[in-house]
């Protein structure tokens, strides 16, 4: 991974839970590390989660492709897991797990077919709001 790197932060709110999803890149564009935090959450779960981040960012960096971190945690299920708010795309996911997953398909893989809104879906719900509040 290069010194200084391109990414994005999400924060969304899974099941009343924040969650802030922070992305390294490589100088082409691909995803090269990970990195998850949470509020409100136990010392334990906040450890497990960063440690868990860690690890994807190992496999990432080592060669696993992204392809097959998403199909492995997407639908997993626990708590917390319910509606998302933050999101454009993502309106609700069964664990923060699914929800990270699914961010990073949609985002690095255009996978669509993980998202509740679609892009082009959004863009006109969002100027059919836009017009009519003007």
């Amino acid at each position: 991974m290069p010194d200084r790197r391109k990414g994005y932060t999400q924060k969304a709110v899974v099941g009343g839970h924040k969650v802030y999803l922070r992305t390294g890149e490589y100088d082409d564009g691909r995803l090269g590390e990970i990195f998850i935090d949470m509020h409100k959450e136990g010392a334990a779960f906040r450890a497990m989660m960063n440690n868990f981040a860690i690890s994807v960012s190992l496999g990432l960096q080592y060669g696993v492709p992204l392809e097959e971190f998403v199909e492995a945690f997407t639908f997993t299920r626990f708590e917390p897991a319910g509606m998302v708010i933050g999101n454009e795309a993502i309106k609700s996911s069964t664990s923060i797990l699914d929800y990270v997953f699914r961010e990073l398909a949609i985002s690095y893989l255009e996978r669509s077919d993980l998202a509740h809104v679609t892009p082009r879906k959004y863009e006109l719900y969002r100027s059919f709001w836009w017009r009519r509040g003007r």
